[in-house]
C-alpha cells in the first residue's frame, strides 16, 4: 500500500544559486541522495539515489510520443507495447525489435531535457516528493542535478539569443504570409512543416508532437521563425467594453432573485430580537 508523499527537505544548502523554487528543491534532494519524484504541475523529475534517471511535463513529448510522432513506430505497435511490456516497456521494444538500444536511449534523453525544460522553470507553485514514485523510463547513465541545470540553463540562453520573448511559447500560432524580415536558421522542408501546423490552433508543444520533434527544438525553430516575421501569436479578441451610463441617470442594478414567500423568524432568539430592535430604531430616525 503506498504511503503518502514524503514532505520536501528543508532548504539548507545549494549550489549554483538555484533560480526556481523547484530547482532549489530538486537540488537539496540530490544532495540527501533521495531516491523519487519531485513534481509540480507543469511537469515531474524522478530521482535515484539524488540522480536523474527521467522526467515528464504536460507540455513535452514523451519517449512513446516522439517515436510515433516522427514515424519511427506505428501508433499500434506502441499501443501493443504498452499492453504487453507493461512494467517493462524498454525491454519489451529492445526484445521485438522495435528500436535500438542507442536510439531508445536517444528518445529517452531527448524526452527528459525536454520535459525538465519546463520542470525546472516552476517557481512558487505546489511541489509534492513521493519516495515510492516509480517513472516509466531511466537512463542507462544517468545525469547529475547539476549537469541537468546546465543543459537546460543553456538552452533557455540560446533561446534568448534568437529572440528574447516568450510571447510565442504557449499560445497558438499563425502562419504570416510574405517575405521574410530575416533570413531564418531553418531548413526548408522543416520550416514549410512548422508554418503548415500553425493554423491558429495549435501551440508550439502541440506542434511538437505533431510532427514527432522535441519540445525544445521545436521552440527554437518558432523563436527564429517569429524574429524572421513568418508566424505570430494568434491574436486574443478584445473583451467588449461594458455599456456607457447615460449622463444624469443611475448604472442598472443587477437582478437580484428573491426566495420565494415571506420568511419566519422566531422572535425570542436572541439575535433576531437584537435584529428587529435595530430595523425599528433605523426606521424612527
Amino acid at each position: 500500500m503506498r504511503t503518502a508523499p514524503a514532505p520536501l527537505p528543508r532548504r539548507h544548502r545549494s549550489s549554483c544559486a538555484p533560480a526556481t523554487t523547484f530547482e532549489a528543491a530538486l537540488t537539496d534532494l540530490a544532495a540527501e541522495h533521495a531516491t523519487g519524484s519531485l513534481a509540480g504541475p507543469e511537469g515531474t523529475v524522478h530521482l535515484a539515489y539524488g540522480q536523474v534517471v527521467h522526467a515528464e511535463a504536460p507540455a513535452a513529448a514523451g519517449v512513446g510520443e516522439l517515436l510515433t510522432g516522427s514515424g519511427r513506430i506505428a501508433a499500434r505497435d506502441w499501443e501493443d507495447a504498452e499492453l504487453l511490456g507493461a512494467g517493462r516497456l524498454a525491454e519489451y521494444l529492445l526484445a521485438a525489435g522495435q528500436v535500438g538500444r542507442g536510439e531508445l536511449e536517444l528518445c529517452r534523453l531527448t524526452a527528459l531535457f525536454d520535459a525538465a525544460h519546463f520542470a525546472l522553470g516552476q517557481h512558487g507553485g505546489e511541489l509534492t516528493f513521493d519516495a515510492l514514485a516509480l517513472p516509466r523510463f531511466r537512463l542507462t547513465r544517468p545525469l547529475t542535478v547539476h549537469q541537468l541545470r546546465g543543459v537546460v540553463g543553456r538552452r533557455r540562453a540560446l533561446l534568448d539569443r534568437c529572440w528574447p520573448s516568450t510571447a510565442v511559447d504557449a499560445v497558438p500560432l499563425l502562419r504570416r504570409h510574405g517575405a521574410p524580415v530575416r533570413r531564418p536558421a531553418v531548413p526548408v522542408r522543416r520550416r514549410e512543416a512548422l508554418l503548415a501546423a500553425c493554423d491558429g490552433t495549435r501551440t508550439a508543444p502541440e506542434i511538437a508532437r505533431l510532427i514527432g520533434r522535441s519540445a525544445f527544438g521545436t521552440l527554437l525553430d518558432v523563436r527564429q521563425l517569429a524574429a524572421a516575421g513568418l508566424l505570430e501569436a494568434r491574436p486574443q479578441p478584445a473583451t467588449p467594453p461594458p455599456p456607457p451610463v447615460a449622463v444624469g441617470q443611475p448604472a442598472a442594478l443587477p437582478d437580484v432573485s428573491l426566495p420565494p414567500g415571506p420568511r419566519t423568524y422566531d422572535p425570542a432568539d436572541p439575535e433576531v430580537g437584537l435584529l428587529l430592535r435595530l430595523r425599528a430604531a433605523l426606521e424612527a430616525l
